[in-house]
């Protein structure tokens, strides 16, 4: 499946950070006197209750736009978090997130990856929704498939070797149906399983796998580069029911629509 490129994930990937300007993690940098003081104060009203703000409306008007700036950015990126959840539930879950979340961060376009630790973080409080997590993990990887810059290497079909782009993925929901008997966040009775990557024409692709393809990707990202016969005999160990010219055949099957795929090169 194709995922199209935000305008937000291009400024993410085109971005060139100033690294000197980054403090350390979980340190806030300190604002000096009286304005850091109000703005302190103001941070902390922020994060009250929406009834709390003063009737002046300026402090509403700045909630308003900051809530609106962040959801434009994670909206961008947690779509099918919004289409599962529901408006008014994804509203809620940015008001807590403005209200509860301290950012190990001063920039705006890594708001994503702080959203996803805020989820990871609070799972227990958000029972009803026992997928989400998962679901915004799975949203949050086609974003690193999307700004990724690795160097690829020279093809060589000599050898099977994943491209560095590809990211597996696992988790006890089915965050995309497999089939008709599975829909979208059914619990599974073993893990779901896929992959997230870009292609040679940096489009983001991603599809879930079946048991078997399952484990001979596994065994490939293991090798980091190998042979057929590297990948058939281990394969074989274990599986009586297996005949060797089958898992072979397979096993080059399997490797030749990889191949076509840009997942291996």
């Amino acid at each position: 499946m194709k995922r199209d490129v935000t305008h937000h994930e291009r400024h993410i990937k085109n971005c060139d950070t100033d690294k000197s300007s980054i403090f350390t993690p979980g340190l806030p940098r300190p604002l000096a006197g009286a304005h850091g003081l109000a703005m302190t104060e103001f941070g902390a009203m922020l994060r009250g209750p929406y009834s709390a703000l003063t009737n002046t409306g300026r402090e509403k008007i700045y909630y308003h736009l900051l809530r609106a700036n962040l959801h434009e950015v994670l909206a961008n990126i947690y779509p099918r978090v919004i289409d599962n959840v529901g408006a008014e539930n994804w509203a809620f879950l940015l008001d807590e997130f403005l209200r509860q979340h301290r950012a190990a961060t001063p920039y705006f376009y890594q708001l994503p990856d702080e959203f996803l630790s805020f989820l990871w973080h609070n799972k227990a409080e958000y029972e009803q929704w026992p997928w989400l997590w998962a679901l915004a993990h799975f949203e949050w990887m086609e974003l690193v498939a999307t700004v990724a810059d690795e160097a690829l290497p020279a093809p060589n079909t000599a050898l099977i070797r994943c491209t560095p782009l590809l990211y597996y993925c696992q988790y006890e929901y089915a965050v995309y149906p497999l089939d008709k008997e599975y829909t979208a966040l059914a619990r599974r009775a073993y893990p779901w399983q896929g992959v997230v990557y870009r292609n040679g024409q940096h489009e983001v692709q991603w599809f879930a796998l079946e048991p078997w393809p399952a484990l001979l990707l596994q065994a490939i990202l293991q090798h980091k580069e190998c042979s057929i016969e590297e990948l058939v005999h281990p394969l074989l160990q274990g599986n009586a029911a297996y005949k060797e010219n089958e898992v072979r055949e397979s096993v080059e099957a399997w490797c030749n629509t990889w191949r076509e795929l840009d997942i291996l090169i």
